[in-house]
């Protein structure tokens, strides 16, 4: 009989809602190097995670609620061992912070970046992604022509090489459990090879690029400012210096609206705490006022239209549960 790959599986729904925090924690050190996760997590935090060996590397594939995570400098350090992340986003968002730039990513998305950065992510909507995580020295060995680590920054995934690596690496996700070990060398050495030849092809405009980190800059201020209800697209713009119309132009490239995104960011906070015990003994108006709504119907109508659910079917849900 075949000798089939093993790996091993994670889901939070097996750990106890106060333990999730640091459970996650430490399942994410186990995949892709040493992280932490600085805040607390909700008690209804949903999370799986499948890990492959693979040929001297190790195929992730990651589902997660909400969160937010980060390789401080000292984690940096501590790593005796560099490893390239080649990660296919197939449905959520996630947004990355790498040194002072950053990037926002979502379904169809390919992002490379390396163990030896500070690095910082944030899951905007429940994710879903697959990760490849390669020792810089197995790469160096099977590309020899490649003489440094790629540089952290998106590949071009919609068309060319970029598309055939996407669709390679979703394939191997889905198969890798079955795959013959007998040929999981010769997979690999493919796997990299394609990498190679995408990286090659990398342009300098799909690393990290000014206009994203002031993205990530307004959309930090956003959250810091989402329970006032004067948040205007034209106080927004001014408070971090720029344009009304550039503003509106930065969010129209990721397919966004300024309004669209406060109300996004509102509606999730208030969600999360609707889950969240220590919020139960609130009423919904002190949750919708709490987070900017001054309406308490109008937060109604549109949590039900983005959740598929009111308010108090949420929260009565989450107690369920």
């Amino acid at each position: 009989m075949p000798n089939q790959s093993t790996g091993t599986r994670w889901s939070s729904t097996e750990v106890a809602m106060a333990d999730r925090t640091d459970a996650w924690q430490e399942v994410l050190s186990g995949s892709y190097r040493e992280w932490q996760v600085p805040q607390r997590l909700p008690a209804t935090f949903y999370a799986t995670l499948s890990r492959h060996d693979f040929a001297g590397t190790e195929l992730v594939e990651t589902i997660c609620d909400p969160c937010v995570g980060e390789r401080t400098r000292k984690q940096v350090h501590r790593d005796d061992e560099l490893y390239i992340g080649v990660q296919l986003t197939t449905g959520g968002r996630e947004r990355f912070v790498i040194g002072d730039s950053g990037v926002e990513v979502a379904s169809g998305d390919l992002v490379v970046w390396t163990t030896d950065q500070v690095v910082q992510f944030e899951v905007m909507e429940r994710l879903h992604k697959v990760t490849l995580m390669i020792p810089w020295a197995l790469m160096r060995e099977r590309l020899p022509e490649r003489k440094r680590p790629p540089c952290g920054g998106r590949i071009e995934s919609r068309s060319g090489v970029g598309s055939l690596l996407a669709v390679h690496l979703l394939a191997l996700s889905n198969e890798i459990a079955t795959l013959d070990s007998s040929v999981q060398g010769s997979v690999s050495r493919s796997t990299l090879e394609l990498l190679g030849i995408a990286l090659s092809g990398q342009q300098q405009n799909a690393t990290f690029d000014a206009s994203a980190a002031m993205l990530l800059k307004v959309q930090d201020y956003i959250l810091q400012h989402m329970h006032e209800d004067d948040l205007t697209p034209a106080r927004i713009a001014e408070a971090n210096g720029i344009s009304l119309r550039y503003l509106h132009m930065l969010f129209q490239r990721r397919d966004m609206t300024v309004s669209g995104y406060v109300m996004h960011s509102r509606l999730t906070a208030c969600m999360n705490a609707l889950s969240d015990p220590p919020w139960h003994r609130f009423q919904l108006s002190e949750i919708a006022y709490r987070w900017g709504f001054n309406s308490t119907s109008h937060f109604c109508r549109v949590f039900k239209e983005k959740f598929g659910q009111s308010p108090s079917d949420a929260r009565r849900a989450a107690t369920a549960s």
